[in-house]
């Protein structure tokens, strides 16, 4: 009897001490949070004017509490923004939204994330940068003297800046081309190019021939400072007047111009012969020079045929076939230093 009862007793006891450890047996664990998916849009973040530009930031989370998600925007420096974020997707996708204009740091930011659940918590941080695009402006062009004379030397010069966060200020060490459009040309060409000094100034000194407009250009900088062409500036590029050709003073003649056979058959060559001379003070020497040959019929005016030129000694030689019966002559225009002169005409009758 006694061994019952203790059994009985010892039997209870367990029972009891199962009933007492089955509530820790069957407790849900809270997993940690998952951070994922990141994206941050546009990236890098750039400024280029006064006109703000929107980024959005978006990620997933897993086994968090809606109420414990957050992100911040840390710029360059420390100082922490909050950012207001939007749930979907039954509060595992977010999104939040930010605007960057000129009064936002240039350089590295960081979007923090965190979520938690319970007493579990996760943080995740993203890298991103800002750039700030500035204008510039070139200021106070101008080329010098004008009017120019041809072959003369033009001053170009002016002065590059750049708009910042404090103003517009000189750009320095920056390259500034130097462009040309002549007269009746629709494109500027390079010229010449120099580079900006501590105070943003520019100049060259150019030998000029041509009028025109003359321009400053600035190609810029990639992600820091825009283009910039300055205003044009048309300078008026003068020449001499060309002296005036000074009065042959020698005079010409042909002589012995013969024109045979005579009479000639009708398509046959008619040759042509004769010299040409000019007058050396004294005396006459031949003359090297071009020699023209004219034909007219008896009643007919003068027509052009063909062209030929003397040798040294002056003596011309040349061939055409007969048609019609008429005169022959040549005729030297002259030059910049021998007046004209014509032959005798020379009668040749064709014959059938």
């Amino acid at each position: 009897m006694l061994k019952r009862i203790s059994a009985v007793v010892i039997a209870a006891a367990m029972g009891a001490a199962t009933l007492v450890a089955s509530p820790a047996a069957h407790a849900t664990s809270v997993a940690k949070p998952i951070i994922k998916d990141i994206s941050i849009s546009p990236s890098p973040v750039v400024v280029t004017s006064s006109t703000e530009v929107s980024a959005t930031f978006s990620f997933g989370t897993e086994f968090a509490d809606p109420t414990k998600v957050t992100a911040s925007l840390q710029a360059p420096g420390g100082a922490t923004t909050p950012l207001t974020l939007t749930a979907s997707d039954n509060s595992t996708k977010w999104s939040g939204g930010a605007k960057f204009g000129r009064q936002s740091a240039e350089g590295d930011w960081k979007l923090q994330i965190t979520a938690a659940s319970g007493k579990e918590s996760t943080s995740e941080t993203r890298g991103f940068k800002v750039v700030q695009v500035w204008e510039t402006d070139i200021r106070g062009f101008g080329a010098s003297p004008e009017p120019i004379a041809a072959g003369q030397y033009l001053t170009v010069q002016g002065a590059l800046v750049a708009n910042s966060t404090t103003g517009w200020k000189a750009l320095a060490g920056q390259g500034v081309w130097i462009t040309f459009k002549e007269q009746g040309s629709s494109s500027y060409k390079r010229i010449a190019w120099d580079r900006t000094d501590h105070r943003g100034a520019f100049s060259d000194r150019i030998k000029v021939f041509k009028s025109g407009w003359w321009r400053a250009e600035f190609e810029g900088v990639s992600n820091q400072f825009h283009p910039s062409t300055s205003d044009s500036d048309q300078v008026d590029v003068r020449h001499k007047p060309r002296p005036p050709a000074p009065k042959p003073d020698l005079d010409s003649r042909i002589i012995k111009f013969n024109a045979s056979p005579e009479p000639v058959k009708y398509g046959k060559y008619v040759y042509l012969r004769g010299v040409l001379q000019v007058e050396d003070r004294w005396s006459w020497d031949g003359y090297d020079g071009k020699v023209s040959i004219w034909f007219k019929t008896k009643h007919g005016s003068w027509k052009y045929v063909k062209t030929t030129w003397s040798n040294g000694s002056g003596k011309f030689y040349t061939k055409t076939k007969a048609t019609k019966s008429g005169y022959w002559k040549a005729v030297f225009g002259g030059d910049r230093d021998v007046d004209p002169s014509s032959s005798a005409r020379d009668w040749v009758r064709v014959k059938r």
